[in-house]
């Protein structure tokens, strides 16, 4: 029960932290303006922003089923769909939990071990992360006086970028790794030991559940065609990328800006999306504008411009997430809803 009133005020916490970051941006800014602002968007870019939103969704979920048919599984790919609709909405208001709830449906609805499933979402994370740490390379490297700028014309970003890389902080993480590894090596000669004591439940469980996961895990070594579980993989980071330059075009002040300064903005943002905080509100908007700042956008302008992206694309995750919840036991009305067994 304590843990669970721990959880809900961590979360209370972080997304109060973002309200009053989101309220300090835009404290000072007159209301007519953004009122003003929407007003006169050209609604042809936001639309195609949607588009491509729904193409990054549709293409996440074929990937999601490349992972999970070597395992021996054919979910419907509207099922899948559906499950990452409603991840995105998930993580709008519990972040990190989308992923648990997405697998959560599936298994759900097409009888698929969960642990099975958050192998392969991990499978799906690492690829991503993976594929973002090297665009993040490319994208430094090629805008490099970008963030010279920005780091000083933010003293404070630098003071804890450095603080961050600190060797007190280094020898913190070295000896967590470590700390990991020893509990990782205890647990498995723990586990070696009692492996063959079928009396001990808990034992078996666990056994059940790592030989699951390691199942998931060994999903992406049995793809049929890994060029084209990288083609998705980019696919994806192309679409989120679209998604926002073409909010530039759709915002007169931003129109000029060019796709070079949406991939700088994309990562930024990205950056500020590690951030615990619901949506990434607030530090999100703050990443946006001030990057914008360095590339010639007033401020205010840019202000304006991370309100417009940040809620068109929340907005629609929330229209689409709900639309999912509602939809997905009525698609499966005619198949028997009962929690899936493990296998």
């Amino acid at each position: 029960m304590m843990k669970k009133v721990l959880n809900v005020f961590k979360y209370l916490a972080f997304f109060g932290i973002g309200v009053l970051v989101f309220w300090w941006v835009y404290k000072d800014e007159p209301f007519d303006k953004y009122k003003s602002a929407f007003k006169d968007l050209n609604y042809f870019w936001i639309i195609l922003s949607i588009f491509f939103s729904v193409l990054s969704q549709i293409s996440r979920a074929m990937r999601w089923n490349m992972l999970i048919r070597p395992l021996g599984y054919k979910p419907k790919l509207y099922n899948s769909y559906l499950s990452v609709l409603i991840l995105y909405f998930v993580n709008l208001i519990l972040p990190r939990a989308g992923e648990v709830f997405r697998c959560t449906i599936l298994s759900r609805y097409e009888k698929i071990p969960f642990v099975k499933l958050a192998g392969t979402v991990f499978v799906e994370r690492m690829a991503d992360f993976i594929t973002l740490m090297v665009l993040a390379v490319i994208i430094i490297l090629s805008q490099f006086g970008v963030f010279m700028s920005f780091f000083d014309t933010h003293a404070e970003v630098k003071e804890n970028f450095y603080r961050l890389l600190s060797l007190r902080n280094l020898l913190i993480g070295t000896s967590a790794v470590v700390l990991l590894i020893l509990m990782f090596y205890l647990f498995n000669h723990y586990y070696r030991k009692n492996r063959g004591d079928q009396g001990n439940t808990l034992i078996k469980k666990i056994r059940h559940i790592k030989q699951n996961f390691v199942v998931g895990l060994k999903s992406i070594a049995l793809l049929e065609n890994k060029w084209l579980f990288l083609g998705h993989t980019l696919f994806i980071f192309l679409m989120w990328l679209c998604m926002l330059y073409v909010i530039f075009l759709a915002f007169e002040p931003t129109s000029h800006l060019s796709i070079q300064t949406g991939m700088i903005t994309f990562l930024m943002g990205g950056l500020a999306m590690l951030a615990p905080v619901q949506g990434g509100i607030g530090p999100w908007h703050f990443m946006v504008y001030e990057t914008l700042f360095i590339y010639g956008i007033d401020k205010a302008d840019g202000k304006i411009f991370a309100l417009i992206a940040h809620s068109c694309t929340n907005l629609i995750y929330i229209f689409l997430g709900l639309a999912a919840l509602l939809i997905i036991p009525i698609v499966n009305n005619s198949r028997k809803k009962s929690p899936s067994v493990d296998e």
